[in-house]
């Protein structure tokens, strides 16, 4: 999982990352298309990227190949692409926060390794800390905040991600009539009052408790 992977395969491996740039930009000529780079560390790697793109922009136009350049984003599934967030918010058009990885890399938690898997959970304070950062900084660098990741689709989680401000939330096509509906039926006051109350706590136990008890006492209502 923190192996050679993803972006780090793309940027060694430059070749091959040209071929896809290329069909991706001629596509992009067609339709809206976004790119999304994942497993990013650090504002360098997203400079690389960029010098790559325009090697390739500049290649289809001396080759007389319609393209365009579509808009081009990153996952933020690493503290390191958290704590940097207001720095690299300035280089790309978007941000998707991978709540999957972000969680389990921030906590130290192998979610797949049974002896552990009981800490793993998105509502720990450090993680719930670093998704309002990510998010509060792309709002100020003035690009939208995405999330993916199986908390974008959690009941708990809706009140604290629509007071933290997110833009889009990416689910599986079954959860997105249940995800569109939860939303709907909370207002932006209440959550950010919820969040409030859950931002002030120090453990897990206490923010699932405190979401648990609040949710099954709103739904009586």
């Amino acid at each position: 999982a923190m192996g050679y992977r993803a972006i780090r395969i793309c940027l060694t491996q430059p070749e091959i990352f040209k071929t896809q740039l290329r069909a991706i930009f001629r596509a992009s000529y067609y339709g809206n298309i976004g790119v999304m780079y994942p497993m990013i560390i650090s504002v360098e790697e997203v400079l690389d990227i960029q010098k790559i793109v325009a090697e390739v922009a500049k290649e289809l136009e001396e080759e007389k190949i319609p393209y365009a350049i579509p808009e081009q984003g990153i996952m933020i599934e690493t503290p390191a692409a958290a704590i940097m967030a207001d720095a690299i918010a300035q280089e790309v058009d978007f941000f998707s926060i991978g709540t999957n990885d972000l969680t389990q890399y921030t906590i130290a938690v192998d979610r797949c390794n049974e002896n552990v898997a009981y800490l793993y959970s998105a509502f720990n304070p450090a993680v719930l800390r670093l998704i309002r950062r990510i998010i509060e900084c792309a709002h100020n660098a003035g690009i939208e905040a995405g999330m993916c990741g199986e908390a974008a689709a959690n009941a708990l989680m809706a009140p604290i991600l629509l007071s933290f401000g997110l833009d889009e939330f990416s689910v599986s096509t079954g959860k997105v009539l249940e995800t569109r509906k939860t939303i709907a039926d909370w207002s932006l006051k209440e959550a950010g009052l919820v969040t409030d109350k859950v931002m002030s706590m120090a453990t897990e136990k206490e923010v699932t408790d405190y979401l648990s008890d609040y949710l099954s006492e709103r739904n009586k209502k």
